[in-house]
């Protein structure tokens, strides 16, 4: 080919996002598509997702998988579903047969306001019994390093959920009790003892929240409601407009802006926790304070189901969880998906360079060689969402990139 322009991404820091996995080179007369290799770090642009237990919206979102359980099957050393009653790092907790705790698929987005989960497992999720001396539970739980601090937060570990890791500030989960959707709500892993829980409580009173080194044992749990008398404590401005209350495992019954659907045969499920009710930094003053999530902000994700034993195969009187690989380096873009591409035509010398409408901010970037690149901005590329590059002798390699 006599003249070549190509397009190609380059793997992302991990606090700023670049567009997508995507290589194309063009001649003057045609353009070919050519795949690039994956590279360990994507970005994460918003996707909303509507909860309704139709899981079309959750195509594009990339997943993650967990074995599927059973006797002899084993996740980084560990019974893939187990019981909950070990707690030191290096213990290896007991296989459990539970099929409705069996992680095996998970994925995870956000948009400009609300985080999403999706779990598929091997069994029901959510189904727990109610008669007149059983009464089971089953948790769907994401627990989050909102830092990047593993010195804050607690170890997966104190809870009975392994393969453990560290770092976890906060919690987006929901419990199922006595046969129906008892409640969705917030946790914070940020005390060590009850004097820091009392404290963490009147802070949460105040919709703020610390993130300090914390425990499994240690923690208040609330739901957020988006009117002023849904819960016990209205918060102060520039929450004014809200409530939550403090709940407890087994009820009673609390519904607010976090919720959930399932699928019709009880497999997958999706979830939604708005980042308002994650509250927010306790370091600045209240009325100026930044969320604790936020566009633009980096967490490590776990997830986990847990079930008390009541409905596994019987017999058995354990509880059982299943906990999958983490999701690390998870980057908040405030931008859609730019699927940048070049124009499948060339005129008058040039080609047209584009990218979505939604990543209107971003900056279009070109290097002459990926050997020792010399990413040069763009003028003006931040203001629009396409721009006209004229054809040279040499090779040109673009990207965009958050500023």
């Amino acid at each position: 080919m006599d003249t070549i322009a190509k397009l190609f991404l380059h793997a992302a820091p991990p606090a700023k996002s670049v567009s997508t996995i995507l290589s194309f080179a063009a001649a003057a007369a045609s353009f070919v598509l050519v795949c690039s290799g994956v590279t360990s770090v994507r970005a994460e642009y918003i996707h909303s997702i509507t909860i309704d237990g139709n899981f079309a919206d959750w195509a594009t979102v990339p997943s993650h998988f967990d074995p599927v359980g059973g006797p002899g099957v084993f996740h980084n050393g560990i019974p893939d579903t187990h019981d909950t009653d070990h707690s030191a790092p290096n213990d290896i907790p007991v296989y459990v047969n539970h099929p409705d705790i069996d992680l095996v698929e998970y994925k995870f987005t956000h948009d400009s306001s609300n985080l999403y989960a999706y779990f598929r497992a091997t069994g029901v999720i959510g189904r727990t019994i109610t008669n007149a001396t059983q009464h089971g539970r089953y948790y769907v739980i994401v627990t989050l390093d909102v830092d990047s601090n593993t010195n804050t937060g607690y170890g997966l570990h104190e809870g009975g959920y392994y393969p453990t890791s560290y770092g976890y500030d906060m919690n987006m989960e929901v419990e199922y009790y006595d046969g129906h959707y008892n409640k969705g709500n917030y946790l914070n892993h940020g005390a060590t003892n009850q004097t820091q829980l009392n404290a963490a409580f009147l802070d949460q009173m105040n919709g703020i929240v610390r993130v300090l080194p914390g425990s499994y044992d240690f923690y208040p749990e609330w739901v957020w409601f988006d009117t002023p008398n849904g819960g016990t404590n209205q918060l102060p401005a520039p929450d004014n407009y809200a409530s939550i209350r403090f709940v407890k495992d087994r009820g009673p019954s609390y519904q607010g802006i976090v919720r959930i659907a399932l699928s019709p045969d009880g497999h997958q499920a999706e979830m939604v926790a708005p980042f308002r009710g994650f509250m927010r930094d306790a370091t600045q003053p209240h009325t100026s304070a930044k969320p604790i999530i936020s566009l633009g902000k980096t967490l490590k994700l776990s997830f986990s189901l847990e079930a008390s034993p009541e409905l596994s195969p019987q017999p058995n009187s354990d509880w059982a969880s299943d906990t999958g690989d983490p999701i690390a380096n998870y980057y908040l873009s405030p931008y859609t998906d730019p699927q940048l591409q070049i124009a499948p035509s060339v005129s008058g010398g040039s080609v047209l360079v584009s990218w979505s409408s939604g990543a209107t901010g971003m900056k279009l970037q070109r290097t002459p060689s990926l050997t020792s690149p010399d990413w040069q901005v763009i003028a003006g590329s931040d203001s629009t969402n396409h721009v006209t590059w004229p054809i040279g002798s040499g090779n040109a390699f673009f990207r965009l990139a958050e500023p």
